[in-house]
Formats: structure tokens, C-alpha cells, sequence
């Protein structure tokens, strides 16, 4: 049966409750009560009391601890020592195969940080390896944009053939010597000059347009070979020989004007009238 504070006598309710009131945690339907009974002169010296004979026993009960040693030999009592033995390596033998692996795994680690920051960095810094220059897919679709819109895309507008000849022989990072061709006809007269800057190549391009209908003529010279250029059938006018492509919209015909350029000439014209207005030269 359970006894309420109010159920203790004086000394009952003072003694049960001094570790409570040392340590701070009187009930606090009791603690007026139990304040004013510590407070008499008769009990004064009832809670230091009581902390000094609790430090006694806490120090007491420290000596029934028992150390490795004694733990070592009451286990040998019941277990042979080689199985102890036994146990003990194969303990340590785990935690040193977890140390190994743990040291294999951090080791892994920074390699494979190491291998993404280097394909980081080479792939960031080192330089780029030029792409091929598909001149023929790339040319047929300048040309297009040309003869829809020549006045955003040439750079001279120009009809003297003197000025075109100085822009592109001045014009700064060439690998080849431009060229304009010499007058084609009298049906045939420049509009214009412009060079196209790819990452691969640099084009130079007069365009010419003719002067009783709408149509464009296009020229376009770049440093490379003949040899690159698709297989195609070959043709040759007077001393020029050729090879022919076409696209829906135009004809092309391509040569060696001197080693390793490449010149095209573009238009709706067949091959062989191309040609005849190729060898106009430079």
C-alpha cells in the first residue's frame, strides 16, 4: 500500500525525501513544508549528512567493480582458454579486414575523384579536334540563303570587280589566295562578296547575278582538296577538268584552281555552260 507525504511523520517525510531535495526534485505539493523542516535548527544537519554518507557508498560500490583481469579469469572457469584465444583472433581478424576493406574503398574513392576532375579538365582545356568541312552539304545551303536574301548575307555589295578582288586578297586569316573570276559575259555582273567563317574553314564568295532575269551565280573558294569531295562523274571543258554535283535547286561544279584549293561554281545552269564560265579564270 502506497503512503501519501501527507500520511509521513516530520522525520519520516525529512529522510524519505533528501536525495529528492539535494538533487532538486521535491514534489511540489511538499515543498513548503519540506523547506520549513530543513530550515529547523534540529534537522540543519540532516542533508549534508546524508550527501556525505551517499559519496561513501558511491566510493564503496566502486571496489565490487570487477577489472579486465578478474573478468579474464572468471571466464576461464568456464571456457577452455584456446577457445578464448580462438575468439579473440577471429575478432581481430574481422576488424582488420574492415580496416583493409575500409582503406580499399576510401583509396577507390579519391581515384575516382581524381579520374573526374582530369576528364574534367581535358575535356574543358585541351583542344578541340576540327570536324570535317561538308562543303558540299554546307555550300548548297549557303547558296540557297544567298539568292533569298543577299543583302543581309554579303558583306561588299559591290559590282566593281576591282574593289570585290581587293576585299577578299585583304581579308585577314586566308590559307589560300582568293581569286575573282574575270568577266564572264556581258549577261553575268557581281553583286557582291562576302567570306563565311566556320569553325573548320574559312569560304570565300562572290556572287553574280544576271542581268535580264533573277538568276544568281555563286562562287566560292575554300583551302582544301578535290580528293575530299564525294566521288562523282568527272567532266572536262578545254583545259579544265571537273566533277559535277547537284542539288533541287542547283548544279555544281568543282576544280583545283592551284594545289590545295578547292573552287566551286554554283548555279541553275547545266555543267557544261558552268564550266564554260569557270574558265574565265582568275
Amino acid at each position: 500500500m502506497t503512503m501519501s507525504p501527507n500520511d509521513l511523520s516530520d522525520s519520516e517525510l525529512l529522510n524519505g525525501y533528501l536525495a529528492e531535495y539535494l538533487d532538486g526534485e521535491l514534489p511540489s505539493t511538499i515543498r513548503d513544508k519540506y523547506n520549513s523542516l530543513v530550515k529547523n535548527p534540529k534537522h540543519a544537519q540532516a542533508p549534508e549528512h546524508f550527501q556525505q554518507m551517499r559519496g561513501k557508498l558511491q566510493l564503496a560500490m566502486q571496489t565490487y567493480y570487477l577489472k579486465e583481469s578478474d573478468l579474464s579469469e572468471l571466464r576461464s572457469m568456464v571456457q577452455d582458454p584456446e577457445a578464448t584465444a580462438t575468439q579473440e583472433n577471429i575478432k581481430i581478424e574481422q576488424l582488420g579486414r574492415k580496416v583493409v576493406v575500409s582503406n580499399i574503398l576510401r583509396r577507390v574513392s579519391i581515384v575516382l575523384v581524381c579520374a573526374c576532375v582530369i576528364g574534367y579538365l581535358v575535356w574543358t582545356f585541351a583542344p578541340t579536334r576540327e570536324g570535317e568541312f561538308k562543303a558540299l552539304e554546307y555550300l548548297a545551303y549557303e547558296a540557297v540563303a544567298l539568292e533569298e536574301d543577299p543583302q543581309e548575307r554579303l558583306n561588299l555589295p559591290s559590282s566593281d570587280l576591282k574593289e570585290i578582288r581587293q576585299y577578299l586578297v585583304n581579308y585577314p586569316g586566308l590559307d589560300f589566295k582568293p581569286f575573282v573570276l574575270r568577266s564572264i559575259s556581258n549577261n553575268w555582273v557581281p553583286e557582291g562578296a562576302t567570306v563565311i567563317n566556320y569553325e573548320v574553314a574559312k569560304v570565300t564568295v562572290v556572287q553574280y547575278g544576271h542581268n535580264a532575269t533573277s538568276e544568281k551565280l555563286f562562287h566560292f573558294i575554300y583551302a582544301g582538296d578535290l580528293s575530299d569531295l564525294p566521288p562523282s562523274a568527272q567532266g572536262r571543258y578545254k583545259d579544265l577538268n571537273f566533277q559535277t554535283y547537284a542539288t533541287d535547286q542547283h548544279n555544281f561544279i568543282a576544280w583545283e584552281p592551284s594545289p590545295g584549293v578547292v573552287s566551286l561554281l554554283v548555279g541553275k545552269r547545266s555543267a557544261p555552260d558552268l564550266a564554260e564560265m569557270a574558265i574565265a579564270g582568275p
